[in-house]
């Protein structure tokens, strides 16, 4: 039974939590397979996006064919204001949905680069073994963690809406911390963590999470640039949780 060190003063341990964000970006420009990792969404994303932008105006013309027969003198009208809206319209969706897009395009790509981030730093990955019953106890806790989460941020919007402007101080710093539990997820998961487990170790470290979680907050609702962030969450939130793991001793 290891025994637990007294916490530092809050301050500390936000400080904490903040270094380890600015740590990020340093160890994965260092490093090449953590910087092809990290880069690899992005430029994906990119070309499909590009790709998709310019089919948007090639088919600017079709769309005008099937709103007006060919011949009529205002279909040139139609046309200029075809292509200006439809990919303008596209380019504000791209803003809202790019970062998620990368986000989930990179789902196994940011595993294998939390994984080289601890492998750096340990000189090896604490992973529990795997099996079809830890599997499917895997789905099952990633389904929960996930309601959970969901339920979480729903009440923090919800209390928000309701007493603003007195909350949304208090829901930004909310969803900061489950911003940070989001990349801790890596390292938790390939221990597999339970739940219960999971919940206390926020409780504990939430001045840390909150540390890590507000810089990416605050950089993820930029535009397109949000999407850098997300690999340095990833690397952030692996160096964040191994380092407190090995100073709770567990």
């Amino acid at each position: 039974m290891h025994e637990r060190k007294a916490q530092p003063f809050f301050v500390v341990r936000f400080l904490r939590g903040l270094a380890c964000a600015f740590r990020a970006l340093p160890l994965l420009l260092g490093s090449r397979r953590m910087f092809v990792l990290s880069v690899v969404p992005f430029l994906v994303c990119l070309a499909i996006y590009v790709a998709f932008f310019f089919g948007v105006i090639a088919l600017a013309d079709d769309v005008a064919g099937l709103v007006i027969e060919p011949g009529t003198w205002w279909r040139a009208v139609i046309r200029v204001a075809l292509m200006v809206s439809l990919p303008l319209a596209f380019l504000v969706l791209a803003v809202f949905t790019y970062t998620l897009a990368c986000f989930a395009v990179a789902g196994p790509l940011y595993e294998w680069l939390s994984a080289a981030v601890e492998r750096k730093i340990t000189g090896g990955v604490e992973e529990e073994p795997f099996g079809v019953r830890n599997m499917l106890v895997d789905v099952v806790r990633g389904i929960g963690f996930a309601i959970g989460m969901l339920l979480v941020q729903l009440c923090i919007l919800l209390l928000a809406f309701l007493f603003v402007p007195v909350t949304t101080v208090l829901a930004l710093l909310g969803s900061a911390v489950l911003l940070a539990l989001e990349f801790l997820d890596y390292p938790m998961g390939r221990r597999r963590m339970s739940l219960r487990a999971r919940v206390r170790f926020a409780r504990r470290h939430g001045w840390e999470l909150l540390g890590l979680g507000l810089p990416l907050l605050v950089g993820l609702m930029v535009p397109f640039v949000g999407a850098v962030f997300l690999p340095v969450g990833v690397v952030g939130g692996t160096l964040l949780f191994v380092h407190l793991s090995e100073r709770d001793g567990s």
